[in-house]
């Protein structure tokens, strides 16, 4: 890369930048999810718009699974589970038998009205399935829904996400020749792995950072980094306390 071709890189990167800043607040003033607007920021500048070219399907893909990550991370830090731990039964039938008839409805209507063939069809509605867990957590966040209602959809749109991947890897790569049973099971094991690696990494984070955070307190106490409290010692109101007492006592 050229100098020249680095501050062009530069320029459109903060213009990018700049542009989705103002998104951001014209869609919190508007209500609208801030998504819509990146998504027009992003056609303007794509090849129908600017004419900016980018065919990097790797990169594309690796982007979008760390922003997914992000966006997951964000919105579990940001939910009460006091606010969803009455609503995981549902949201879980929602995120899973949910996704799946949608998925169904989808792959029907694109078989019988586009046309496509089975393959393709389920594929479509296994993409299209679930809700865009970053639209949901920005649109709560401006609109006063009952906390029952919001907590059962922020947990519904966190949860759905790993089924649809699931069912998009299956049915992209598992041709419709293969028996139903085998195809289950293939989805009851990807579900059991993927839970078991998702719970363990949780646990396993969560005790690094106890662990991290009470090396940091033990490290301040060891140096005499914790403030200790300075004694001031009134001699007046103990003077006046004292004469109190001895005109008090008989």
């Amino acid at each position: 890369m050229t100098l020249q071709q680095l501050y062009l890189a530069l320029l459109i990167g903060g213009l990018v930048l700049l542009a989705s800043i103002v998104a951001t607040r014209a869609a919190a003033k508007v209500g609208l999810p801030a998504l819509l607007l990146f998504l027009a920021v992003g056609v303007a500048i794509g090849n129908d718009g600017l004419g900016l070219e980018f065919s990097d399907v790797e990169l594309a893909s690796d982007l979008g699974t760390a922003a997914l990550a992000v966006i997951l991370v964000e919105g579990g830090l940001t939910t009460r589970f006091a606010d969803i731990r009455k609503l995981l039964a549902p949201a879980g039938v929602l995120a899973t038998l949910g996704v799946v008839v949608s998925m169904a409805v989808t792959a029907l209507g694109a078989h019988l009205l586009l046309g496509m063939n089975w393959q393709l069809a389920i594929l479509l509605g296994a993409i299209v399935s679930p809700t865009d867990a970053a639209a949901v957590f920005s649109v709560l966040r401006v609109l006063p829904l009952p906390r029952r209602v919001a907590g059962l959809l922020e947990a519904e749109s966190g949860f759905n996400d790993a089924p649809a991947a699931i069912l998009v890897l299956m049915f992209s790569t598992t041709p419709l020749t293969v028996a139903p049973g085998t195809a289950l099971l293939d989805l009851l094991y990807e579900l059991a792995v993927g839970a078991a690696i998702g719970v363990a990494c949780g646990v396993l984070g969560a005790l690094a950072i106890i662990i991290a955070v009470l090396i940091v307190v033990n490290a301040r106490d060891d140096t005499g980094g914790q403030p200790s409290t300075p004694t001031v010692t009134d001699t007046s109101s103990q003077g006046s306390a004292t004469e109190t007492t001895g005109t008090g006592a008989p």
